[in-house]
C-alpha cells in the first residue's frame, strides 16, 4: 500500500492504481494499529476507552470501518493472512522515437512534445491555420529537429483519415468532425499519462505576474467563460478544458484554441468581438466556437501559484473560502482529474503539490463578479515587494 502525509491527512493508494484514498487523523490512527497486526477485538476495546463508547457500538463502528476498506480495496488478505495485497501494476503507455518531420508537415509544440502534423489538403489546412501556432521548415527560425509524434490528415473534408506515427486513429466525414478530432488527438498527445503526475479537468492561465493559475472544475461550470474573459484581459493562456501537470509538479500548455460553447457566446460578445465571426462546429453534438487564445499562448512550464474552484450560482452572494491541501484533491479528483500508474513517489508529489499553492472555493453570480474574484485573490496572494 502506498501511503502519504497530507497535514493531518493521510493519503492512501494501491501501486499501480489510479484511485486515491482520504483518511482523517483519527481514521489513520486505526488503519496504522491494524497494518501493525492489531485484530478487532482490542481495537474495539481502545475505541470504547478513548471515546466513551458501548462496547457494541465500538465494534459496529469499527465492523462498518473495515466493510468500507474492504469495499474500496484497500484491505485484500493475502495467503499469509492479513497484509495488504498490492494491486498490480499497469505497463507504461509506450512513445514512440523521435523523428523528422516529413515535408512540408506543421510543427507544433504541444506542451513538452514536439508534434508535427500534415495535412495534405488546401481546405482543410485552411479551417485549421488560424487556430494552431504552427511553424512550417521553411519558417524563419523554425526548429529543425525531430518530433515526438507525427500526424497526418489525410483525405479532404467528404472523407478523410487521422493517423498518427503511422497508425490509423480514426476515419470520417465533414469539416467539423475532422477539426474536432485532430484538435483532440492533439490534446491526447500533450496529455501521455504515463509522462504526467496528473492531468487536471480545469483551465490553466500565466497571471501578468508569471504565476501559474488553475481554475478547476467538471464539465459545464463556467470555467472556459472565465478562462478566456482572464485570457482577453492579459492572462496568458494554457489550456481552457485539461492541463498536464509534470512530476516536478508544472503546469504545462497546449497550445491549442479556445472551445466555447453557445452559452458563453453572449456573454463573451464584448471582451472578444471577434467572437461572432468565428465558425460554428459541431462537437460531440453541441455547438462550438473555436477561438485562438487572445493573449499569448504558453507552452513552458509554469508553477501554479494559486488554484480556484469556481462555482456560477446565479443569483448567488460572491465570495470565496479557503481551502486545505486535503479539499484541494479532494476537489480534483471529484472534477475527474486523470491520475493514472501511481507508484510512492507519485504519491508523495502528489500530496506536495495540493499543498504547494493557496487554494480557494469561489462562488459568483456574473462574469463581472468572478473576474473580480479572481484578480482580489491574485493581488491578495501576490508575494510582498
Amino acid at each position: 500500500m502506498l501511503e502519504a502525509s497530507l497535514g493531518t491527512t493521510r493519503l492512501l493508494a494501491r501501486p499501480g492504481d489510479r484511485r486515491l484514498w482520504l483518511l482523517d487523523a483519527g481514521t489513520a490512527a486505526l488503519w496504522d494499529l491494524q497494518a501493525a497486526g492489531w485484530t478487532a477485538a482490542p481495537l474495539a476495546g481502545l475505541l470504547a476507552e478513548r471515546f466513551g463508547l458501548a462496547p457494541e457500538d465500538a465494534h459496529r463502528y469499527l465492523d462498518e470501518l473495515q466493510a468500507q476498506w474492504h469495499a474500496a480495496g484497500l484491505l485484500e488478505a493475502d495467503r499469509e493472512g492479513g497484509r495488504f495485497a498490492a494491486a498490480p501494476t499497469e505497463p507504461p503507455l509506450a512513445s514512440p522515437p523521435a523523428t523528422a518531420p516529413p515535408p512540408g508537415a506543421w510543427r507544433l509544440a504541444v506542451a513538452d512534445r514536439a508534434v508535427s502534423l500534415a495535412i495534405p489538403d488546401e481546405g482543410l489546412r485552411a479551417v485549421l491555420a488560424p487556430l494552431l501556432p504552427h511553424r512550417s521548415g521553411t519558417d524563419p527560425g523554425a526548429s529543425a529537429g525531430p518530433v515526438a509524434d507525427q500526424l497526418t490528415l489525410h483525405g479532404a473534408a467528404r472523407h478523410w483519415t487521422l493517423t498518427a506515427n503511422g497508425s490509423v486513429l480514426e476515419t470520417g466525414q465533414g469539416m467539423d468532425a475532422a477539426l474536432v478530432a485532430t484538435l483532440h488527438t492533439l490534446t491526447e498527445l500533450g496529455c501521455r499519462p504515463a509522462e504526467r503526475l496528473l492531468i487536471i479537468h480545469g483551465a490553466g492561465l500565466v497571471a501578468p505576474d508569471g504565476r501559474g493559475l488553475l481554475l478547476i472544475a467538471p464539465g459545464g461550470s463556467g470555467k472556459s467563460t472565465l478562462a478566456a474573459a482572464l485570457n482577453a484581459q492579459g492572462c496568458g493562456l494554457l489550456s481552457d478544458d485539461v492541463v498536464p501537470v509534470t512530476p516536478s509538479g508544472e503546469l504545462l500548455g497546449l497550445g491549442l484554441p479556445l472551445s466555447l460553447k453557445a452559452g458563453s457566446w453572449p456573454v463573451l460578445r464584448d471582451c472578444r468581438p471577434d467572437l461572432p465571426q468565428a465558425q460554428v462546429v459541431m462537437r460531440y453534438g453541441q455547438s462550438v466556437r473555436y477561438l485562438p487564445p487572445a493573449s499569448r499562448a504558453v507552452n513552458t512550464g509554469v508553477r501554479a501559484g494559486l488554484v480556484l474552484f469556481p462555482h456560477y450560482q446565479p443569483g448567488g452572494t460572491p465570495g470565496w473560502t479557503r481551502l486545505t491541501p486535503a479539499q484541494v484533491l479532494q476537489r480534483v479528483v471529484a472534477a475527474e482529474a486523470v491520475i493514472r500508474d501511481l507508484t510512492q513517489a507519485k504519491l508523495e508529489a502528489l500530496a506536495r503539490w495540493a499543498g504547494a499553492a493557496p487554494a480557494f472555493a469561489l462562488t459568483y453570480p456574473d462574469l463581472d463578479h468572478a473576474l473580480a474574484l479572481v484578480r482580489g485573490r491574485l493581488a491578495a496572494t501576490a508575494a510582498p515587494g
